[in-house]
């Protein structure tokens, strides 16, 4: 005993002696005395200490030492008394220690108590709840909405009863738990029935007490918490969330493992923990907090608070249990639509930032295809209601499109070009707003920093609105294949984005022009000016993109009808081209053949393995070659009287655009409707094919109806005849001694095939190059071809 005497002196002195040090840290100020002006002296002595001490400084050593015979005393004394004022004395004491061991950061202490204070709620188990315990109730919500600032990782047990006092609610207004309405597994063991009425009859007694506006004033209160203070708020409900989710909400208040997971341990827990169904109670608070917090925090703020958001509602929008999926993602709509309804500055990208959880559930491969559908009815309703709010978020709509396209479910696929559709017939002027600078031909227009930033985004999305169309045509065979209409109007897409360049509604971008990356931005030709490279760069994403599909492997059947996405890529191309080609250069022309157009005809040639490559005419089951497709003809003028009926009945048809048509638009339209209906190629009276005369159409059906060479290379070969007449004609010199050494060298492969020498002696562009074999000859179909199309091409120009 006298051990234990002089120990505890000890311990006084050095807390005595701490605290002595502290004073003497602190400066004392004196007033010096000082005499008046007529030599009489004014007593001035007065002195006047002026000492700062944080109260932290001296509370905490002192609170170090205490605390836990402090906690220790409060438990034993709060468990075995039942009188309300040892009771009240018990829990103010809870509340200051919480408070001490918070404002001064002592995390130990705080938990402890906060832990401990927790345990005494009985919210973690299933037994009669008394006064005592209801008041511990009303204690822990008045702490965390008085003391919340600093409660850090303690929020955890705080959150968890308020989660289990939603759950007794439940019980007590005579509902279901949700955990009953979102359950799966049928077999998953259920509440017992005295369980339940013990759960009641707890519920009816906390309702009673509790009012559930102070539960909601745990939550609304978030927006007074400082930036850190509402991180470690949303981290901690973010947690419970997840608990709720896998079942298992109670192992923080209770101190024991769900039975199930302790059953997969090999244990047996004698506790009804962990029989819950998944809950969301938490996730909806997180919602509130979210809507609470949004606008009054800055965007830099909110981008810190929302990155664990929205990482937790793209880990739920993939659950298995699609109640539960559901509500994330409707969650996500809501908050996505409030968030948008304020406009993006420039150079932000919070909008990005905030949308990103829709393009993980995208990513997932686990996600359902159910919630991938529901993803895009958001992506879609967003669109229709909040386009002309959308900036940086064009991006994550345009790569979950994209993402669309790939998809293992037709149904998505077919809504997501449904989508990108309705974008361009209801949403151009949101997408491509017009442009404030006008034409960009006078070099003397000098643009502000954030106006060249504001361009090269449209730019930016623009090209990713491209490539999105790009993606639903099919370039090669898959598991998946798309369905060939949603080529065939991803490729009727494309004319519609040359338009808008040709008719400069978007405009190129100011700087950024590269040729290493096709994947970057502004991705353009080499060896060009630096203004046409940077035109080109509106160009080449389409350019290529129609170039794939001309050597498309897949292979594209329907009706008897063969290689409709290599043909209907061509045809496209030819629109866009003839319509559009005046724009270029001869430099410009001279890389887009280089780049594009002949390499896409020499791997279209090569990649054909059909028995045509066999067939000659000495053959004594083919007489003649006559299977061989014909060249289009020229297009009739943008003025044509047929093109223009063909474009009212166009807009009165329930698959094709509302909108005005653009002038290579209306061409491919056409072309594809005479395609479709086994017309003869004349486009003048392309509106007399009608769709109910379907059934009635003569259709030519080819006997090879998956080779490259019989369908697609006459189509292919005949644009460059067209190209010839109707561009390089017109471009003077230049383009006889640029562009027609170029042609006439495919004419020439073409007819005789090419050797190793000839391969070494190219142009040495690195595309080319791969493009051709070591050693190439052409079958005897693609030999008449090219034979057929110089005799063409001479008799055009020469006309």
């Amino acid at each position: 005993e006298e051990k234990k005497r002089e120990k505890l002196r000890q311990e006084r002195e050095e807390m005595m002696a701490a605290a002595e040090q502290l004073f003497k840290k602190k400066p004392t100020t004196k007033s010096l005395s000082r005499k008046g002006s007529h030599g009489s002296s004014v007593a001035a002595s007065t002195s006047q200490n002026i000492d700062s001490v944080s109260p932290s400084d001296v509370v905490k050593p002192m609170f170090d030492v205490t605390w836990g015979p402090l906690i220790g005393t409060l438990s034993q004394v709060l468990e075995a008394s039942s009188d309300e004022t040892i009771t009240t004395l018990c829990l103010s004491g809870f509340i200051y220690s919480i408070r001490i061991s918070a404002q001064s950061g002592m995390s130990l202490a705080r938990n402890t108590f906060v832990n401990s204070l927790a345990k005494f709620t009985t919210l973690g188990s299933i037994k009669e709840m008394k006064s005592k315990n209801i008041e511990c109730i009303r204690t822990l919500l008045g702490i965390a909405i008085i003391d919340g600032e600093n409660l850090g990782e303690s929020w955890s047990p705080i959150l968890q009863c308020i989660s289990q006092l939603g759950r007794l609610h439940l019980f007590a207004s005579g509902l279901d738990s949700e955990d009953q309405f979102l359950q799966s597994d049928p077999s998953q063991p259920k509440i017992s029935e005295s369980a339940r009425e013990m759960e009641e009859s707890n519920g009816k007694a906390v309702l009673a007490a509790v009012n559930e506006v102070l539960i909601d004033k745990v939550f609304s209160s978030s927006v007074t918490l400082s930036a850190r203070g509402i991180v470690d708020f949303i981290e901690q409900l973010i947690a419970v969330s997840d608990a709720e989710i896998s079942g298992d909400t109670k192992k923080g208040i209770s101190g024991h493992a769900s039975a199930t997971r302790a059953s997969q341990q090999g244990k047996v827990s004698k506790s009804n923990h962990g029989t819950e169904g998944p809950r969301i109670f938490s996730l909806q608070r997180l919602v509130e907090v979210a809507d609470y917090n949004m606008d009054i925090r800055p965007r830099l703020t909110w981008s810190q608070i929302w990155e664990n958001m929205g990482n937790h509602f793209a880990k739920v929008g993939c659950n298995e249990n699609a109640m539960v999926s559901m509500f994330a993602i409707d969650a996500l709509r809501q908050l996505s639509f409030k968030f948008l309804e304020k406009p993006e500055l420039t150079d932000f990208n919070f909008q990005r930032l905030f949308l990103k959880p829709f393009l993980f559930i995208m990513q997932n491969p686990g996600s359902r295809e159910d919630i991938r559908e529901l993803v895009l009815r958001c992506v879609d309703n967003i669109i229709r209601t909040l386009a002309h709010n959308l900036r940086s978020g064009w991006k994550i709509f345009f790569s979950i499109l994209k993402l669309s396209s790939s998809d293992t479910g037709v149904k998505i696929k077919t809504l997501g070009l449904a989508i990108l559709q309705r974008l361009l017939d209801e949403h151009l002027n949101d997408l491509c707003p017009p442009s404030a600078d006008g034409d960009d031909d006078g070099d003397d227009v000098k643009l502000t920093a954030s106006e060249i930033s504001l361009r090269n985004a449209h730019v930016d999305d623009f090209v990713g609105l491209c490539r999105a169309s790009l993606s639903f045509i099919q370039t090669e065979e898959s598991e998946n294949p798309l369905p060939i209409g949603l080529s065939m109007r991803a490729l009727c897409h494309t004319a519609c984005y040359a338009d808008l360049i040709a008719d400069k509604k978007i405009l190129p971008p100011v700087s950024g022009a590269q040729h290493s990356d096709p994947h970057a931005a502004c991705y353009t030709f080499e060896g060009l000016p630096e203004k046409e490279m940077l035109e080109m760069a509106l160009w080449r994403p389409l350019l290529d993109g129609l170039a794939s599909g001309i050597c498309s492997s897949a292979s594209s059947i329907s009706g008897g009808v063969g290689c409709l996405v290599q043909r209907g890529s061509t045809m496209a191309l030819r629109a866009i081209l003839l319509r559009h080609g005046h724009l270029f250069s001869v430099a410009q022309w001279s890389a887009v053949l280089e780049k594009v157009i002949l390499p896409s005809l020499q791997i279209g040639a090569e990649s054909d393995t059909t028995p045509v490559r066999a067939i000659s005419s000495e053959s004594p089951s083919v007489s003649s070659l006559d299977f061989v497709g014909e060249p289009l003809p020229l297009p009739p003028p943008c003025n044509d009287e047929g093109l223009q009926k063909f474009q009212a009945m166009s807009q009165s048809d329930d698959g094709s655009p509302s909108r005005p048509l653009g002038t290579s638009e209306l061409l491919v339209e056409a072309s594809f409707a005479d395609l479709r209906h086994g017309g003869d190629g004349n486009l003048s009276i392309a509106h007399s094919l009608k769709k109910k005369d379907a059934e009635k159409r003569n259709l030519h059906l080819q006997p090879f109806p998956d080779s490259w060479v019989a369908t697609t290379a006459p189509i292919a070969l005949g644009m460059l005849s067209d190209l010839t007449h109707a561009n390089f004609l017109k471009l003077g010199p230049q383009s006889r001694e640029i562009l027609w050494p170029l042609i006439a060298k495919q004419l020439v492969q073409w007819s005789v095939g090419f050797s190793e020498d000839e391969k070494k002696n190219g142009s040495g562009d690195a595309d080319s190059c791969r493009a051709v074999s070591r050693n190439w000859t052409p079958c005897e179909a693609l030999v008449r071809v090219s034979c057929k199309e110089r005799s063409r091409m001479y008799q055009q120009v020469l006309a």
